[in-house]
């Protein structure tokens, strides 16, 4: 669609062609071609138009984004189908002249005068018996169409079908065909085609004939014999074709007009007389034009003979032969009337033919324009929607990316605290236990054997009593503690989490996370591997014996007050006097004698067996007290000893092990409750994205349409200068 399709007029055709032959670059009928040339390229550019539009549309409604309803969709599809059936129309589009009068009028002369050749048959009488339609066929041959048939017949049977002599013709209200090779003729070259009638005055049918015929043609030429008048069968004839085409253009040919030459002195007085009822009945009655227009462009005074003659002379005939005198007045007059008659007809065809699908292509440009104009609207207010969204959800996002980051250093903040909070506490109450653990030994009270085979079953016996009961006091002590501190963890996570998102559905799927009922924090002590390697010592030993006393005597030397003051502060409890008497009670009797003999030495005999006698009771009492209950004692304080100092070992060890997991717990709480503010960002994000994709092809669809709407404005603006350069009249 490149530049303007409108082409510069017609050249001026204001004078009368003196020679029809050599002048038909000049035709007044070009302004019909011209003007069918330009609204066909025109309409193709609407064709072109629509289609475009249409793909546009289909592209847009497919995104089900509500830019345009189904039922003007639907519309808009059918503009195609509509604008083809014009380009069909203008195709076939034409200049028609219809002629008409009573039989042996010279209609079919006037015709091949106009033609430049012998065509349609002509005789005397009643010649014509049907309608004969001449029009341009792009072959070389010519040939003809009957009723009936898609055949096209030989030229030469015209006569035979069209003469009302021959006995093969056809009905007086068929249409015969007469397909003309366009090169031959000018006048068919330009589009237009003309119609012989029959004879008014042989057939009552007249309305039948206006219906099927004439309700197209652009111009009527009534062919009246000058010897005669206008018949009142012609006059009802044009009287039905005013009543159903508005202002038809009607010409009126005196034909013969060669037959004043042998009545002179009555020329004037006839021609004036035929001028004057000729105007009464186009102005006074049709009211067709006024008296000057009938006067010098609707009325002439012609002999189709002569001028017929004087464009297919025969070379070998003289050129006067067959004129009467003053042909060359008349021969102008019939120039003059094909000169008003191609104005006219041209003028005509391009108002009646053109018009209106010029109107009608400025509909569907209208149509197409606001549809696409209201799309755009529509697109540019959701566009404007979605950028605002866009901004309130990138607003969002960074608000929950910043408040997801917050609540995460909050929340590992929080855990962090109650965890090390967890430590201390279990720390402090472990420690606690561990002083307590003679106590809880002594609590045991599973039957002591000191077999050997026996010794083993009653230690694992042990292990798992002190780490029940050392487990179960942990979990007694601190279960109430912790899992108050863990709850109330538990409501700031769920709160916070709550206060961020923006459903409801959300937040009921928050509420619905309940932190695990069972959860307890296991204390592994593990007796069993703490204390695999102690060794129980459970063997008689005399307290005052050299082996005794030398271990005590080293003792003392590397803890002196640790020894003394254990001494001194155990007289109140049974497992350290037993421990103590055991101590004194050593077996190292070789030591003895032989300070015995120290003894006797110096004090003699009698005192030596008194100090023997004390050492020996001494001996035989702790021999005596030391029982199966006084090897408990001494398994059972060897034991706390050794599981204590492990145990002291680890404290750090259960406290972490404790802390650990609470966190564990707490962190799996909180990335339960904070998933959903993640999916919630996510939610946000894959929003952004949407909206951003939506705004790039609403852009799409805002630019497609304001292209086909600069297409739009450009045709409607081709339009609007054709009906400027074709249709509006001086």
């Amino acid at each position: 669609m490149s530049g303007s399709i409108i082409r510069e007029k017609p050249a001026s055709f204001g004078s009368i062609r003196q020679n029809n032959a050599t002048n038909g670059g000049n035709s007044p009928l070009k302004l019909f071609t011209h003007a069918k040339i330009t609204i066909t390229d025109i309409f193709k550019n609407i064709s072109s138009y629509v289609n475009d539009s249409n793909i546009y549309m289909t592209d847009v409604i497919k995104s089900d984004r509500n830019l345009i309803t189904t039922d003007k969709y639907k519309d808009i599809q059918q503009l195609k189908e509509k604008v083809n059936r014009i380009l069909s129309i203008i195709s076939r589009d034409h200049m028609k002249v219809v002629f008409f009068g009573r039989t042996s009028n010279g209609k079919s002369t006037v015709m091949n005068a106009m033609l430049r050749e012998r065509i349609l048959p002509v005789g005397m009488g009643h010649t014509t018996n049907c309608f004969l339609q001449i029009e341009g066929t792009d072959r070389i041959e010519a040939s003809i169409l009957i009723p009936g048939s898609d055949e096209p017949k030989s030229v030469n049977n015209l006569s035979s079908i069209s003469n009302a002599l021959s006995n093969e013709k056809v009905d007086s209200d068929s249409l015969v065909k007469i397909l003309w090779p366009k090169e031959k003729c000018r006048l068919i070259r330009d589009d237009v085609v003309l119609v012989d009638s029959p004879g008014i005055d042989v057939s009552a049918n007249l309305d039948q004939w206006i219906e099927k015929y004439c309700l197209d043609a652009d111009v009527f030429v009534l062919v009246v014999s000058a010897e005669a008048t206008i018949t009142v069968a012609e006059k009802k004839f044009l009287h039905n074709v005013a009543q159903r085409l508005s202002n038809p253009n009607i010409f009126i040919l005196m034909n013969r007009w060669d037959a004043t030459a042998n009545e002179p002195e009555m020329v004037e007085s006839v021609k004036q007389q035929h001028l004057e009822r000729g105007l009464e009945f186009l102005c006074d009655e049709l009211h067709l034009c006024d008296r000057k227009e009938a006067t010098e462009n609707r009325m002439f005074f012609i002999s189709a003979r002569e001028a017929l003659l004087n464009r297919n002379t025969d070379p070998t005939t003289s050129p006067r032969s067959g004129y009467n005198e003053g042909y060359k007045e008349r021969l102008v007059e019939f120039s003059k009337f094909e000169h008003e008659f191609e104005k006219c007809i041209s003028k005509t065809a391009v108002q009646t033919k053109f018009e209106q699908h010029t109107n009608r292509g400025k509909e569907i440009i209208t149509l197409l324009c606001e549809t696409i104009v209201n799309m755009i609207n529509k697109s540019q207010t959701i566009k404007q929607e979605c950028q605002e969204k866009l901004v309130e959800m990138e607003e969002k996002n960074i608000f929950l990316e910043h408040e997801l980051r917050s609540m995460t250093d909050s929340a590992k903040e929080r855990i962090r605290h109650v965890s090390e909070d967890v430590y201390k506490r279990v720390a402090q109450t472990l420690n606690d236990e561990i002083k307590r653990l003679y106590t809880l030994i002594e609590e045991f009270d599973r039957p002591f054997t000191s077999e050997r085979n026996q010794i083993p079953l009653y230690k694992q016996d042990l292990h798992r009593w002190v780490e029940e009961r050392l487990g179960s006091n942990l979990q007694n002590r601190l279960h109430t503690a912790l899992h108050n501190s863990l709850d109330t963890v538990h409501k700031e996570i769920k709160e916070r989490v709550k206060t961020v998102l923006t459903t409801n559905e959300r937040r009921s799927d928050v509420d619905s996370i309940v932190p695990r009922s069972n959860f307890t924090i296991s204390y592994r002590l593990d007796c069993s591997n703490l204390c695999s390697d102690f060794h129980e010592d459970i063997q008689f030993k005399f307290s005052l014996g050299l082996t005794s006393l030398w271990e005590r005597f080293m003792q003392n030397e590397k803890q002196p007050k640790y020894t003394s003051s254990s001494f001194l502060n155990s007289s109140n409890d049974l497992l350290t006097t037993a421990n103590n008497l055991t101590e004194l009670t050593s077996t190292s009797s070789f030591l003895a004698l032989g300070a015995s003999a120290l003894i006797w030495r110096t004090v003699g005999w009698k005192m030596l067996g008194i100090v023997a006698g004390i050492y020996g009771s001494f001996y035989l009492y702790e021999k005596l007290m030391w029982t199966k209950a006084a090897q408990e004692r001494a398994f059972k304080r060897q034991y706390a000893d050794y599981a204590s100092s492990k145990m002291k070992l680890i404290v750090d060890l259960t406290s972490g092990n404790a802390s650990a997991q609470v966190q564990q717990e707490l962190s799996m709480y909180f990335a339960q409750t904070v998933r959903y503010v993640a999916i919630e960002k996510d939610d946000i994000i894959d929003n952004i994205q949407d909206l951003k994709i939506e705004m790039h092809q609403l852009k799409s669809y805002i630019d497609k349409g304001k292209k086909i709407q600069k297409q739009g404005d450009k045709i409607n603006n081709e339009l609007n200068q054709f009906t400027k350069q074709y249709l509006i009249t001086d």
